[in-house]
């Protein structure tokens, strides 16, 4: 057991608009680069180097990534991390990485260097997000192959259609005790009494809406 691993707290983090350097442009920074670009961050990368797909973005124009052709550690300083929010260490060389990443979290900044996770101040998980369900899972740089696998398993087997729209529910369920009781001491045991009502859950497993939303209703009024 790893007591480092419990270093770290699991963040759901809003990326849109911040500023993301990626040192490396070869299939790991290339990686990083676009699944920032993907959830809204404006992305710098700096290599010698850069992949096909990260020059076809650029091509294409999008206005969220900088490539920066130069040699890291002869344009990489302190100033020049300091424009930046996250800094992501991917090059092929791992004292590189090292200088970069310890440099980066002396400026407070956050840091990952995918080829030393005992380097990095955060990592990047495998992740899914849809349908209001996200699941992250990491397997702190011992097998993304089993991170992977972990990750699917909880796709196949436990976010079935029945919880989807449990959740689903959950939100209707939320608003309309939020509309009819004021305190909200009181709404918490009743988001639980009806989370854990049979005949609700009947309701929503069969995929009766309105009858699962008037069940709370009941249950509202029960408890008055």
């Amino acid at each position: 057991m790893d007591v480092q691993n419990y270093t770290y707290l699991p963040i759901f983090l809003n990326v849109e608009g911040l500023r993301v350097l990626v040192v490396g442009g070869g299939t790991v920074g290339t990686k990083r680069a676009l699944k920032f670009i993907e959830s809204g961050a404006n992305v710098t990368v700096v290599s010698l180097d850069f992949s096909e797909e990260l020059l076809d973005v650029k091509k294409k124009g999008e206005k969220r990534i900088n490539l920066v052709k130069a040699d890291a550690m002869t344009l990489i300083d302190v100033n020049f991390l300091e424009q930046f929010n996250i800094i992501v260490t991917a090059t092929s060389n791992r004292e590189v990485n090292s200088k970069l990443c310890t440099m980066a979290k002396s400026l407070n900044k956050l840091c990952n260097d995918p080829t030393d996770p005992t380097e990095s101040s955060f990592i990047i998980p495998l992740y899914s997000i849809e349908d209001s369900i996200g699941v992250a899972v990491t397997t702190f740089g011992k097998s993304s192959l089993s991170s992977k696998f972990i990750l699917e398993l909880i796709k196949e087997k436990v976010l079935t259609d029945e919880v989807k729209r449990l959740v689903s529910v959950m939100g209707l369920v939320k608003e309309v005790i939020k509309s009819k009781v004021d305190d909200p001491k009181k709404r918490f045991p009743l988001y639980s009494k009806v989370f854990n009502d049979e005949r609700f859950r009947d309701y929503v497993k069969n995929g009766q809406i309105d009858k699962s939303i008037k069940r709370v209703e009941e249950i509202i009024d029960e408890s008055a």
